[in-house]
């Protein structure tokens, strides 16, 4: 025990038990930083499944893994769309069955995925800089639920939810989705968001 050094000690008989580090958690508002919210993949890996994988398993992933959305990809790996809770449990799964002449539980996610041609990324420098509020005001803008985070490289190495947001500030949001194609626009007449 000749490597290491006695620690200096103090008197406790006055002391007080300290408060738990939870307790003392700094309260998250729309002026907090951006990166608070943000889903780092590099962190923690994303849920991820292909574009032919039918919604009910989509969903049991997302119900086991507590998470908000699915990255979907296609045969190559590739990040082609996503897809929210919200929308693997929504009504227009079964207008898109009906309309596919299939069961609900056979319509895939290609079907209901947000590409990501209609979904833009901010980078995690630009975002460091960011509050919560810059992040929801900008997914408001884009009639997006989702804000992806890129690298310098433009690789895409997160993503802010706007219901995630919603959930940790109690606060309502209301987002518009923009219609990208006629189809989009019949869609959003007959199944209001």
């Amino acid at each position: 025990m000749s490597n290491f050094k006695e620690l200096r000690t103090q008197n406790i008989s006055h002391g007080v038990i300290a408060s738990t580090f939870e307790d003392q958690q700094a309260t998250i508002d729309l002026t907090s930083p951006a990166l608070t919210v943000i889903n780092n993949f590099t962190q923690k890996t994303p849920i991820r499944a292909q574009y032919d994988t039918p919604i009910s398993e989509a969903l049991k992933q997302v119900l086991a893994e507590h998470s908000d959305y699915v990255l979907v990809t296609d045969d190559a790996q590739k990040l082609i769309g996503i897809v929210s809770s919200a929308d693997l449990q929504s009504a227009k799964i079964t207008a898109i069955a009906q309309r596919l002449n299939t069961s609900r539980n056979e319509v895939s996610l290609r079907y209901i995925m947000t590409p990501t041609s209609q979904l833009n990324g901010v980078s995690m420098q630009s975002l460091s800089y960011a509050s919560i509020g810059d992040a929801l005001q900008t997914m408001e803008h884009q009639g997006s639920m989702f804000l992806l985070a890129t690298t310098t490289n433009n690789e895409i190495c997160g993503l802010i939810s706007a219901r995630q947001i919603a959930k940790t500030l109690h606060i309502p949001v209301h987002i518009t989705p923009i219609a990208h194609t006629f189809s989009d626009v019949l869609e959003s007449v007959e199944h209001p968001h």
